[in-house]
């Protein structure tokens, strides 16, 4: 009984350890791989504008046909740039229009054309 016990436990151990390496070392997928069309930004001299944006045109995870998202840009983003198999810090003016990018989203998206929500990532591709 007691080889039976420490064989249990010694499996739910591994397990953990199999999981928790996955998690660790794993990427978020992205919720929308495109290339950015446009880029708007922030004026802090106009109360309507005080957010970066920018303007994605790709396809969205599980969905084949290509769409137009309006994605804010705010202090809490992590914006990276992949550098060969790295990634490594960017900011909002490594962002071009027609640079490809993965983004992850946050929030709810605003009912609107073109929808809009907000950046929780974004990765810059070569």
């Amino acid at each position: 009984m007691r080889t039976i016990t420490l064989f249990a436990i010694l499996v739910v151990i591994m397990m953990g350890v199999f999981y928790g390496v996955i998690f660790a070392t794993g990427e978020e997928k992205a919720d929308m791989n495109g290339k950015i069309i446009g880029i708007c930004h922030a004026n802090p001299h106009d109360e309507n504008n005080t957010q970066n944006s920018i303007l994605v045109e790709g396809k969205v995870a599980g969905n084949s046909e290509t769409h137009n998202i309006s994605v804010k840009v705010n202090n809490a983003t992590i914006i990276l740039q992949e550098k060969g198999k790295k990634r490594v810090n960017a900011s909002f003016s490594n962002i071009k229009t027609g640079t490809n990018v993965a983004v992850m989203f946050t929030g709810p998206f605003l009912e609107s054309y073109p929808p809009q929500t907000t950046a929780k990532q974004i990765v810059i591709s070569p």
